[in-house]
C-alpha cells in the first residue's frame, strides 16, 4: 500500500509535532524536578536548623533540670535556704 505525497507529508508533520511535544515535555519535566530538588534542600536545611534549635532546647533544659536538682539537694542534705529580703547584705567596692 502505498500512500500518496499529501499523505506522507502529513505524517511527518504529525510525527514532527509528536516528537516537539514529547521534547517539550522532558524540559518541562526536568524543570519540575529541578524546582522541587531547590524546594528539597531548603527544606533539608530548615530541617536540621531545626534539630539544631532542638538540641540546643534539649540542653537548656537539662541545665535547667540540674538546676533545680542541685537546689533541692542545698535544700534537703545541707539545710540550706533561700534567704530573707532582711538577711541579703549588698557588697559594694
Amino acid at each position: 500500500m502505498k500512500l500518496s505525497v499529501r499523505a506522507q507529508i502529513l505524517c511527518m508533520i504529525i510525527l514532527t509535532l509528536m516528537v516537539l511535544s514529547s521534547a517539550i515535555s522532558v524540559v518541562y519535566t526536568k524543570h519540575l524536578n529541578r524546582v522541587n530538588f531547590v524546594e528539597l534542600k531548603k527544606q533539608q536545611a530548615i530541617k536540621d536548623s531545626k534539630n539544631i534549635e532542638w538540641g540546643q532546647l534539649q540542653l537548656e533544659e537539662s541545665t535547667f533540670a540540674a538546676s533545680s536538682e542541685i537546689e533541692k539537694r542545698a535544700k534537703n542534705q545541707l539545710n540550706m535556704s533561700q534567704p530573707q529580703a532582711d538577711e541579703i547584705v549588698m557588697i559594694r567596692q
